[in-house]
């Protein structure tokens, strides 16, 4: 990967994890999802109208895509807040991003990209490391614990639908972008995802709720109002000149950054294990950064 690539990617890493742990704190994860994301559509439509001024909407295919990413970024949104009620955002939020094994399989499948050993060996150290980092402690006998904890907690199991449609999404707006100029798109994916996601809030009853959630957490929400189309956009620029399982799996340094804010400032348990189990992300996404 080249030194831009790196540089965006990490600086989508680190803007994803705050805006995580700002949803790990909402009142109702959902609504504060719901609210960030209209802010983030209004906040980013003059830059969506001037670059659709400049280089046209895309062809019908590319708006095709768009609906489909937002689609799947909409079922993303759900799962996401629905994973955050119980869930510690140092557990949570590493099983969300445990994405590049998928994606890796999904992108030699799909797109027929050819992934050299180095980039092999950088993922797979990502993904031993997100494995051990939701385990309370490392022994033989938890070493099924991560995959168990699917079947008996719900924080859990949504999280792992989660990191299922994040998979699944990096690989539609990987081909999106072929089609569509990258900002286009991000805002594609937004508004129609929006679109999907409102009805299933008034359905669950909870539109009641977001008065309350917009006077509790108005600067979070604003704050990740940006983050959530800015971070992003990073992402489809990188996808956009490299690798998407390249891509994914670096931006995985993310967990990193949320086990920190975790650990710390939510002081959240088994710091040892999530700590230890960094070393082996780092050390992945860093093979990653340099594979050819």
């Amino acid at each position: 990967m080249n030194p831009t690539t790196v540089v965006l990617v990490i600086a989508s890493a680190v803007i994803h994890a705050f805006r995580n742990f700002y949803t790990k704190k909402a009142n109702d994860p959902q609504i504060f999802i719901w609210w960030y994301e209209l802010i983030g559509s209004v906040i980013f439509l003059p830059l969506f109208l001037y670059y659709l001024w400049q280089e046209g909407s895309g062809n019908l295919l590319g708006l095709t895509i768009g609906v489909i990413s937002g689609l799947l970024h909409a079922l993303y949104w759900m799962l996401h807040g629905r994973a955050y009620k119980g869930g510690d955002l140092s557990h949570v939020y590493p099983i969300m991003r445990s994405a590049p094994a998928l994606v890796l399989v999904f992108a030699v499948i799909f797109l027929q990209e050819q992934v050299s050993f180095m980039g092999i060996m950088g993922i797979l150290l990502v993904v031993f490391g997100v494995y051990i980092i939701n385990m309370k402690r490392v022994t033989l006998k938890t070493l099924d614990e991560p995959i168990t904890s699917i079947f008996k907690e719900k924080a859990t199991l949504f999280a792992f639908l989660t990191l299922v449609s994040v998979a699944i999404y990096s690989i539609v707006d990987k081909i999106g972008v072929k089609y569509v100029n990258p900002v286009v798109f991000s805002y594609y994916f937004t508004f129609f995802g929006f679109v999907f996601v409102t009805p299933y809030i008034f359905y669950a009853g909870k539109s009641k709720l977001m008065k309350k959630e917009w006077k509790l957490n108005k600067k979070s929400i604003l704050l990740n109002g940006f983050f959530a189309t800015f971070g992003y956009l990073l992402i489809l620029i990188a996808l956009s000149t490299e690798k998407v399982s390249y891509v994914v799996g670096l931006r995985q340094l993310s967990v990193v950054v949320a086990v920190l804010l975790g650990s710390h400032i939510l002081k959240e348990k088994h710091k040892l294990v999530r700590f230890t189990a960094s070393a082996f992300i780092f050390l992945g996404a860093f093979l990653i950064s340099i594979a050819d």
